[in-house]
C-alpha cells in the first residue's frame, strides 16, 4: 500500500511538472506574439502628433506631441505652463519660455521606444540584438475590454534605462498612453491623434528659432496660445 502511494505521489509530481512545463511555453509563445504585435505598430509609425493628459502626484495639465523618427519631438502645454520640450537627434532642449531660458539633456531615456528609428523587443534580457527588454506583460479587464501594459526597459548601453509601461488597446494595437516611474509618477494618456504618418513635417517644428524667442512667439501647437509672457526680472 506505502509502494502504491509512493508511486502514485511521484506519478502526479510528474505531470504537475510537465502541466507547469506546458503553461510556461504557452506563456511564453503568447508573449512573444504580443511583442511582436507591439514591435510592428511601433515600427509602423513614422511620425504622429497628438494632445494628451498629464498626470503627476501634484497637478493634471493637457499637452500636443509631435514625434518624427528617428529620435525628433516637441512638446507644449496648454496655459499656464510655460515649457517646450524639443528632442532634434542627440539633445533635448528644455526651454522656459517665459524666462527664455533653456537647459540642454542627452536625447536618451525610455522615451525613445517612441522615437527610435527601430524597435527590437525581447523577453530575453541577455539577447545582444534587442534596444528594448520587455520584463512583464500585464492583461487587464477595462471597461472597454482586455488592455495590455508592457513593462519595457530601453538599452542604456551595457545597461538599461528606468522602464517605460506602455498601455495599448489589443484589436487592433495602438498605444493609450504610458507612465515612467519617475519622482513625479507621471503617466501620460492620449486624448486624441490628430496626425499619424504624414508624408511630409515641417522641420522647423523641431527647432527653437532665435527670432521666434525674441519675439515671445514660439508656439506650434493647437492650443492657440499668445506670445510668451515675459517675467518682469526676465532681461
Amino acid at each position: 500500500m506505502i509502494k502504491y502511494i509512493n508511486t502514485l505521489k511521484a506519478y502526479l509530481l510528474r505531470c504537475t511538472i510537465i502541466y507547469l512545463l506546458i503553461s510556461n511555453c504557452l506563456a511564453d509563445e503568447l508573449n512573444e506574439n504580443k511583442i511582436g504585435l507591439l514591435e510592428e505598430y511601433l515600427s509602423s509609425v513614422n511620425n504622429i502628433s497628438f494632445t494628451f493628459q498629464q498626470t503627476t502626484d501634484d497637478k493634471s495639465i493637457k499637452g500636443w506631441m509631435i514625434i518624427e523618427k528617428p529620435n525628433k519631438i516637441r512638446i507644449e502645454y496648454e496655459e499656464p505652463e510655460d515649457l517646450i520640450i524639443i528632442g532634434n537627434n542627440h539633445y533635448l532642449i528644455l526651454y522656459n519660455a517665459n524666462d527664455n531660458l533653456t537647459t540642454n539633456l542627452e536625447n536618451r531615456g525610455p522615451w525613445n521606444i517612441l522615437t527610435n528609428a527601430e524597435i527590437n523587443l525581447s523577453n530575453n534580457r541577455d539577447d545582444k540584438n534587442i534596444n528594448g527588454f520587455v520584463e512583464e506583460i500585464k492583461e487587464i479587464d477595462m471597461k472597454d475590454g482586455k488592455h495590455l501594459f508592457y513593462k519595457i526597459l530601453m538599452k542604456n548601453n551595457n545597461s538599461f534605462f528606468p522602464p517605460i509601461i506602455l498601455h495599448t488597446s489589443i484589436d487592433p494595437i495602438k498605444i493609450l498612453g504610458w507612465s515612467i516611474n519617475d519622482a513625479n509618477k507621471t503617466y501620460i494618456k492620449i486624448i486624441d491623434i490628430i496626425k499619424i504618418n504624414e508624408k511630409e513635417l515641417n522641420k522647423e517644428v523641431f527647432e527653437l528659432r532665435q527670432e521666434d524667442r525674441n519675439s515671445g512667439n514660439v508656439w506650434v501647437g493647437p492650443f492657440n496660445r499668445a506670445p510668451a509672457n515675459r517675467n518682469p526680472d526676465y532681461r
